[in-house]
C-alpha cells in the first residue's frame, strides 16, 4: 500500500507484539481506521455506531473486520463489555479518544471512555497521529503525504499523571483521556517543528 499511495509511518517498532491494547488516535476521516490499522500492523478490533449494521450487507462487511457495534449517545454497557472482552483477551482496540471526526483538522478535548476502558482492563494505550487521510484523491495519486506517527505504549497510571487519584469514576477516566491527548498532541508536534507554542493542543481546541 506504501508504494501506491507514498504513505510514511513512523514508530512501528513501539507496538507491542501482544497483550491488550488501546490504539489511539486523532480522527479526521472514513479512512483513519482502516489506514492505522495497517500501518499498527497487528489485528485491530473497532468500535461502529449501530446504524451501520442495519444494512444486511454493509454490516456482514464490518462484522468480518472485528467492527462491535455500539449505541451512540447513550451508555451501551452491552457495546462497552464487548470492547472490554475484546482487551482482556489480550487483542488490541483503535479508539477515536475524541469520539467522532473532527472535519477541522484540529485536536479537541477526548472523552472519558478511553480512559474508562484502560483503567478496567490494565490495557496499554498506544497513541497515534494521523495526517493527510482527509484528502484520499491526493495521496492516491502521491500530490499529498499521508503519514501515520506511532508513540510509545503507556499504562492509564502514567497517562492519568501523579496527581490523579484512582478512585474508579469520571474524573479519573477524564485525567486519562487528556493524558492520551497529550501523547497525541506531542506527536503533532514531533512533525511541525515550526508550530508556535500551544498549536495542536487538545486544550486550546474544545469541543
Amino acid at each position: 500500500m506504501g508504494a501506491c499511495s507514498g504513505w510514511r509511518v513512523e514508530g512501528r517498532a513501539h507496538v507491542p507484539a501482544t497483550g491488550g491494547l488501546i490504539v489511539a488516535s486523532n480522527h479526521v476521516s472514513f479512512w483513519d481506521p482502516p489506514l492505522v490499522g495497517t500501518a499498527v500492523g497487528r489485528e485491530l478490533h473497532f468500535l461502529a455506531k449501530e446504524e451501520l449494521f442495519r444494512n444486511p450487507v454493509f454490516g456482514s462487511l464490518i462484522r468480518a473486520f472485528n467492527a462491535i457495534p455500539i449505541r451512540r449517545g447513550v451508555a451501551d454497557l452491552s457495546g462497552l463489555t464487548r470492547a472490554m472482552d475484546v482487551l482482556r483477551a489480550g487483542h488490541a482496540l483503535i479508539l477515536f479518544p475524541e469520539g467522532s471526526r473532527m472535519r477541522d483538522g484540529r485536536l479537541h478535548r477526548a472523552r472519558p471512555g478511553v480512559g474508562m476502558l484502560a483503567a478496567g482492563t490494565d490495557a496499554r494505550i498506544l497513541p497515534c497521529f494521523i495526517s493527510g487521510s482527509d484528502r484520499p484523491r491526493e495521496w492516491l495519486l502521491r500530490r499529498a503525504r499521508l503519514h501515520v506517527r506511532i508513540g510509545v505504549a503507556r499504562t492509564w497510571q502514567e497517562l492519568a499523571g501523579p496527581d490523579a487519584g484512582l478512585e474508579p469514576g469520571r474524573s479519573l477516566y477524564q485525567s486519562i483521556s487528556d493524558g492520551v491527548m497529550r501523547e497525541i498532541a506531542a506527536l503533532q508536534a514531533a512533525g511541525t517543528p515550526s508550530a508556535t507554542p500551544g498549536a495542536g493542543d487538545p486544550r486550546t481546541h474544545t469541543s
